[in-house]
């Protein structure tokens, strides 16, 4: 079964050689240095981004706990952030086995997948740097497996399905990690260094990644059929709506290693509250920009947009037909 790929190869071409020149290794002590040391003078997490947001649990901490709970918070992130990638990768390695090697876009999906492997490890690093911090997963050995072979069969059959569930992790998440690219962090004070650095590589090398998917689907999706329309539209409507729930990228689950610091009921308020954090208005910003992108090339239902603006939801520019 041969794969139809749907970005030019002038593009993938351009891409390709944009990925040789301008690379973001994060071992080089120039892209991301890893011997500042871990300390109370440094905020954890970027500003309005935490799930303390808003709120004044934290502010009865000294410099040092503060910083322990910022960096406890970032650690688990970093650590289920990288079962994104781990996916996404899955994706693209499936549908290499259908895409024409002579065609450019197989040498760019490569390109593609050895920078996800490398944001892997640089996430792994930070999480293998904080030793002290006991990282809880989400549950991935329960969902993994099934969720890895249900995206290598969406990628490799229906890759526009595949391509809206990569712009809905890597789009929406942009957003933190530009905010993590700027250096501010919570109450004002200067984000970590290796954060810092780590926001600078993953934005720049995820620009390519967003620009790759999103031309596939303005050439791909007027040649989808009903039935496929149909399966791309329900994907997407349920990822949107995920997004707009949740107002997380991704979910924290409490630790005991919070318990001298902050409560398990105060904690799961805060989850609850979270709409109401500064960063919670511009996921949804971003994500209505993405959106307004899908409704224009059909990518979610009528209906479904529908709902999100005149329920408030979201702020589309476009207003479903």
């Amino acid at each position: 079964m041969a794969l139809d790929v749907d970005v030019p190869p002038r593009l993938a071409e351009r891409l390709n050689a944009a990925s040789a020149a301008r690379r973001w290794y994060p071992f080089d002590d120039r892209v991301i240095d890893w011997s500042v040391p871990l300390d109370g003078s440094w905020s954890y997490m970027p500003a309005g981004h935490s799930i303390f947001s808003g709120t004044d649990l934290l502010d009865g901490l000294d410099p040092e706990q503060r910083s322990f709970v910022e960096r406890w918070e970032m650690t688990q992130l970093m650590r289920n952030i990288g079962h994104g990638e781990h996916l996404l990768n899955q994706g693209l390695l499936a549908m290499l086995w259908y895409v024409d090697p002579y065609d450019p876009s197989y040498r760019y999906l490569l390109h593609e997948v050895a920078e996800e492997c490398q944001h892997m490890a640089m996430f792994n690093q930070w999480v293998r740097f904080n030793s002290d911090i006991e990282t809880l997963g989400a549950g991935e050995e329960s969902w993994a497996k099934t969720l890895g072979e249900f995206t290598e069969g969406l990628a490799s059959k229906l890759p526009e399905a595949f391509w809206v569930n990569v712009l809905l992790f890597e789009f929406v998440g942009d957003d933190f990690n530009q905010a993590m690219r700027v250096g501010t962090g919570e109450g004002g004070r200067p984000l970590h260094p290796i954060l810092a650095g780590i926001g600078v590589a993953h934005t720049a090398e995820e620009a390519r990644h967003i620009a790759y998917a999103r031309r596939w689907l303005e050439e791909g999706m007027a040649g989808v059929d009903a039935g496929q329309l149909a399966e791309i539209q329900g994907l997407a409507d349920y990822g949107v709506q995920l997004v707009i729930d949740r107002r997380l990228l991704l979910p924290v689950r409490y630790g005991t290693q919070l318990e001298p610091y902050v409560s398990e009921a105060a904690f799961g308020e805060a989850m609850a509250n979270v709409a109401e954090r500064p960063a919670s208005k511009a996921t949804l910003a971003q994500l209505a920009k993405l959106v307004d992108f899908f409704a224009g090339l059909g990518v979610v239902s009528e209906s479904a947009a529908r709902r999100w603006v005149e329920s408030g939801q979201l702020a589309l520019r476009q207003t479903p037909g």
